[in-house]
């Protein structure tokens, strides 16, 4: 073996270009002990070609890229300039967080055929803590408080010395620094010192002479002068080019004070009113400059939903900022969208056999000119699946939805907090008949309050505080004359019928989503979300206190009908997590992968959980190999199956998708290949003894489909095909399972989007 030994000093910058056809096989890490190999991996861009499973040598990338130049991926090569950018980036790191002192160096050994590895050594040294932390050139406030609550917020400024020192005993960080900084700049542009700038506040740093890994920071602030705002200039033009008339609207104090106002020039296409435009304004011109309150005065109108801010600055025309005069002009200018819309959908489904649907969607944007929106849909599909009695299954919904861009009552009093601005509250009212696999759903009628929050571009909350939901369903004859053969037990069979009785619940559900992937491409990213919900409250309220008051409750309510019928009702709670990950191997190649779990829980006198409220499984958007809605729960085989979901689900999923074909009838040609696993079960209260999750069997019932498809990925859409196998089947057959690969049979599934 021969090695090469690289150091900084040694390369000099010279620039040693690529070895030709050389190729990095491994990369080391020795005397990392602080930070782990994963992060400094992420750090150098001397790489290995990508390991499946980190199996070694086992680089299938690679190896695709030998048999075709457009798959997978090339051989990583040897650079000694990059490498020497490498070690200074690792440094620059270690200092970042406080080791001050590291030195890193590299040994290169090449194996021959111009196969390398790389090695970096490190000497991490000690890191470094913050000592005192000082405060230079704070302006006066005429409020005390506005300092006392910014060194109370402070990471670094803990024991106070005096007025502006603090002692502190943080590990260092370039990171931290920088946070306290943009904290400082903040306070200061929030209080009238708008012309701050990033070089407006430094930070020195010093070490100690008792101890050279104790640090004195001292921040120098240049704050400045201070600056009021000055005339608000509002422009809203209409959906058109600007043809049309306008009319203008001043306004003075009260709204404004120190001799300001508000200018507002409206087309009347804008289709605006003008208290839309003041309510949305977060300041006052002629007060104090505060930043945030400006940005997020902007950000408000954007979110309204039926405007686009085209421009907004600190000046009447919208150009460069005049910090010479004491007061600065805000401009903001604006365009509403279309007010009316209409969109027909046609689309092709493949669930228990073939079919197709369409739906019709009418949307009024600025509804009552407060940008509040009214969208009327009704949607219908037919599918014809061979292997079902009915032959064809149908369904068809309408729905009624009205939002408005603010929190509404009872949570009206949270719309001016800067928190909460970026809101909307929507009412729904849904109406669905479907035929599904063992049961028709003859009517489900829902309405719903729900509450959104988006509290950053990644963080979504959303509240459903009120949901009520009649639902009224029936078993086909099919589905009766298998519970008669097959449930020997009249009580059972009872209990199975009953399921099916009319039902109505109430819903209190809070749901925190966060994503950051593109919701067509997923090819990077992740989406999670976490939901937990309490049913039944209401019908317990209305039954206990007006029904049956003082007597045993039997979870049912008289039906507001005419028939002399009651609605049943469950109380129960209800959890499940989502999270969803998309990793770029290379820029063809994506690994995304998916991992649920639920558990809905009744805890009243009735112990089933509602049919529509359950977990299902199988599909093409869950665990492929079995139909929709087909899977479980438990062992159960399709056939002995007398019950219709489940109240626990675990699921995971794993998918690598490999773009084969870019821009081929305009579009790219996908490849993939995944694996499912999941299944259902019945709770510890539910009355089915079927089915129930164990805790020492259900690692046996966990069924497992794998396959591979085929993508068609154009800009807006993405068409998918799989065709999957049942690798494990979980089912019993005269109490003898089914087990692995004993079903050849290909279970094709078609789908718009990906399936996770």
């Amino acid at each position: 073996l021969v090695c090469y030994l690289s150091a900084v000093a040694q390369n000099n910058g010279t620039g040693i270009s690529e070895i030709a056809d050389s190729r990095v096989t491994k990369v080391r890490f020795t005397g990392n002990d602080a930070v782990r190999t994963s992060t400094l991996f992420t750090l150098v861009r001397t790489k290995s070609n990508r390991r499946l499973l980190n199996i070694p040598g086992f680089t299938v990338w690679y190896w695709l890229n030998n048999l075709n130049s457009n798959w997978g991926e090339g051989p990583t090569r040897l650079d000694r300039q990059i490498v020497t950018n490498d070690i200074e980036r690792l440094k620059a790191y270690y200092e970042s967080i406080g080791y001050l002192d590291t030195e890193v160096d590299t040994i290169i050994v090449d194996y021959g055929s111009k196969n390398f590895e790389v090695s970096f050594l490190i000497q991490e040294g000690e890191q470094s803590k913050i000592n005192q932390v000082l405060y230079s050139g704070f302006p006066h406030f005429d409020d005390d408080r506005i300092l006392e609550r910014f060194y109370r917020r402070s990471r670094i400024a803990e024991n106070p010395v005096n007025d502006t020192t603090f002692q502190s005993d943080m590990v260092f960080s370039y990171e931290l620094i920088g946070e306290e900084r943009s904290e400082i700049q903040s306070l200061l542009r929030n209080n009238g010192y708008a012309s701050v700038q990033s070089d407006s506040v430094r930070a020195v740093i010093e070490r100690t002479d008792e101890d050279p890994y104790n640090l004195n920071v001292l921040f120098q602030i240049k704050p400045g002068r201070t600056y009021n705002f000055g005339d608000l200039f509002i422009n809203i033009d209409g959906p058109n080019p600007a043809d049309t008339t306008s009319s203008y609207f001043t306004i003075g104090e009260p709204e404004t004070t120190d001799s300001t106002f508000i200018f507002i020039r409206r087309e009347d296409q804008a289709y605006t009113r003008y208290s839309l435009i003041t309510n949305t304004i977060l300041f006052k011109p002629g007060e104090l400059f505060n930043y945030d309150q400006y940005l997020l005065t902007v950000r408000r109108f954007q979110n309204i939903g039926m405007i686009n801010v085209r421009q907004f600055g600190l000046s009447s025309d919208g150009s460069v900022p005049d910090y010479t005069k004491d007061k600065l002009p805000v401009r903001i200018d604006m365009q509403t969208l279309p007010r009316h819309s209409l969109r027909f959908d046609i689309f092709g489904m493949q669930r228990l056999g073939f079919g197709a649907g369409a739906g019709l969607r009418y949307m009024n944007n600025n509804l009552l000119r407060k940008g509040e929106a009214l969208e009327i849909g009704l949607n219908g599909s037919f599918e014809n699946a061979p292997n079902v009695s009915a032959g064809l299954l149908r369904s068809v919904e309408g729905t009624i939805q009205y939002s408005h861009p603010r929190l509404t009552f009872p949570l009206g009093f949270l719309s001016e907090r800067s928190e909460f601005i970026n809101a909307r509250t929507n009412y729904q009212i849904s109406l669905a008949r479907i035929n599904q696999l063992n049961f028709n759903v003859n009517a489900n009628l829902r309405f719903n309050l729900n509450y959104q929050v988006q509290h950053n571009p990644t963080t979504t909350s959303i509240l459903d505080l009120l949901e009520f939901d009649w639902f009224d369903a029936s078993p086909t004859p099919s589905f009766i004359e298998q519970i008669e053969l097959e449930v020997t037990d009249p009580l059972q069979r009872e209990r199975i019928l009953n399921d099916f009785s009319q039902q109505f619940n109430s819903t209190l559900r809070y749901t925190l989503r966060r994503t950051n992937t593109d919701i067509i491409k997923r090819n990077s990213g992740f989406y999670n979300e976490m939901s937990i919900e309490f049913a039944g409250s209401i019908p317990w309220m209305i039954e206990s206190l007006f029904v049956r008051p003082g007597e045993p409750l039997q979870s049912t309510i008289p039906s507001l009908t005419l028939a002399d019928s009651t609605l049943s009702y469950s109380r129960f709670i209800k959890m499940y997590a989502d999270y969803r990950q998309y990793i770029p191997v290379t820029e063809n190649t994506t690994v995304a992968w998916r991992a649920f779990g639920g558990i809905a829980y009744a805890y009243g006198q009735n112990t089933q959980i509602p049919l529509n409220r359950r977990f299902f499984a199988g599909g093409s958007t869950d665990i492929r190999g079995w139909p929709p809605l087909r899977l479980g729960p438990g062992s159960l085989s399709i056939s002995r199956v007398t019950v219709n979901g489940a109240d626990i689900k675990l699921a995971s999923f794993i998918e690598t998708r490999q773009v084969v074909m870019r821009n081929v009838l305009s579009t790219n040609w996908t490849i993939a290949a995944f694996a499912d696993a999941g299944n259902i079960w019945n709770g510890p209260r539910s009355q089915f003894t079927d089915g129930k999750f164990r805790f020492d069997s259900f690692y046996n019932e966990i069924a497992v489909g794998a396959g591979f498809g085929l993508r068609l990925d154009w800009e807006y859409v993405v068409l998918r095909i799989d065709m999957a196998y049942r690798a494990y089947d979980p089912a019993t057959d005269n109490g003898v399972r089914r087990g692995w690969f004993n079903n050849p049979n290909s279970y094709i599934h078609f789908g718009i989007g990906h399936s996770f």
